[in-house]
């Protein structure tokens, strides 16, 4: 059945965009999301690569600006690059719209301790608000609610009085490394299950997972204060998550320095801000000029001449 949580309309007729470029060399053949609104919208239907044997396929949808910054430094909440843009119009729609197929293409989506902080006072959940698209994953047998699963270092810095939480509807997972078993154990009223750790990625195994809504699920990815991202994703493949929506920019830049991120979807919002504001990996150590990743551009969308979709198939 259909979930409780919140939906939105979409004028889809408005939000369509122009197919500039497609790659047709490579090889799309794992359904993201099949629907005729996305067809109606891109042109085709969202497809993705071949599903990894030890880990999920990975993606990341970030909007910027024309010099690459992800948010204002005065008002940085990530949306606003989208809404800010006075030329967008229905695209900047059409950017969150993005947002909520590719959270209708995931099996489960790996969250940010700050979004989850955000949402204590703005009452969202992070799920997919198109109720077609959450339609169509029950038509493929898949849960309605993508699970959402929250990336901690120690569990310290965790909001537990957000609607991740506190709404029944919602699945309640961590992605942490030992030092944050505690502190969630103290803070969660749920029965707690700890997965792992595990001394190393060959050594994971877990037979028949079900996910019990009851439940909150601790994913401890090491035994140090440090993740480790590939025994992390190894775990979350043997739950049986096989594609995986990246929603902090933090983290999209660590999986793409382990080489673990597939897809980027990015937005391009035509509006300059400059100076100190934040950009994608600005918290992280910069790749070099002999060790950096490169992309191959899947497709090329545009709304208008100020608002860009690009898809790129990442290559290391």
């Amino acid at each position: 059945m259909p979930s409780n949580l919140p939906k939105k309309s979409f004028d889809y007729d408005n939000m369509k965009a122009k197919e500039l470029y497609f790659n047709k060399n490579i090889n799309l053949c794992t359904e993201g999301v099949i629907h005729e609104n996305v067809r109606k919208v891109f042109g085709r239907d969202l497809m993705f690569g071949e599903i990894p044997k030890n880990r999920p396929y990975t993606f990341n949808s970030l909007v910027t600006s024309i010099d690459g910054k992800i948010a204002f430094e005065d008002d940085p909440k990530g949306p606003l690059i989208a809404r800010k843009n006075k030329y967008a119009g229905k695209g900047a729609d059409l950017d969150y719209w993005l947002l909520n197929v590719l959270r209708g293409a995931a099996d489960a989506i790996l969250v940010g301790t700050n979004s989850i902080a955000a949402e204590a006072t703005s009452g969202g959940t992070g799920h997919c608000y198109d109720n077609h698209i959450e339609k169509r994953r029950e038509e493929i047998g898949i849960d309605p609610i993508p699970w959402r699963i929250v990336v901690t270092l120690d569990g310290k810095d965790i909001c537990f009085s957000a609607a991740q939480f506190t709404n029944k509807d919602m699945s309640t997972f961590f992605y942490t490394t030992e030092e944050g078993i505690d502190s969630i154990k103290k803070n969660i009223k749920k029965e707690v299950e700890v997965i792992g750790p595990f001394s190393s990625i060959d050594n994971i195994k877990i037979n028949n997972f079900k996910y019990d809504s009851k439940k909150a699920y601790i994913i401890v990815t090491n035994r140090e204060r440090k993740f480790d991202h590939k025994i992390g994703m190894k775990i979350l493949r043997e739950m049986g998550i096989k594609r995986l929506l990246v929603e902090s920019p933090t983290v999209t830049h660590y999986f793409m320095e382990e080489k673990l991120l597939d897809e980027l979807f990015l937005n391009y919002s035509c509006l300059y801000i400059g100076g100190k504001a934040l950009s994608m990996g600005s918290n992280n150590t910069s790749f070099t000029s002999s060790n950096h990743p490169h992309s191959k551009l899947i497709s090329l969308h545009m709304h208008s001449p100020s608002f860009l979709y690009l898809r790129h198939k990442l290559l290391y």
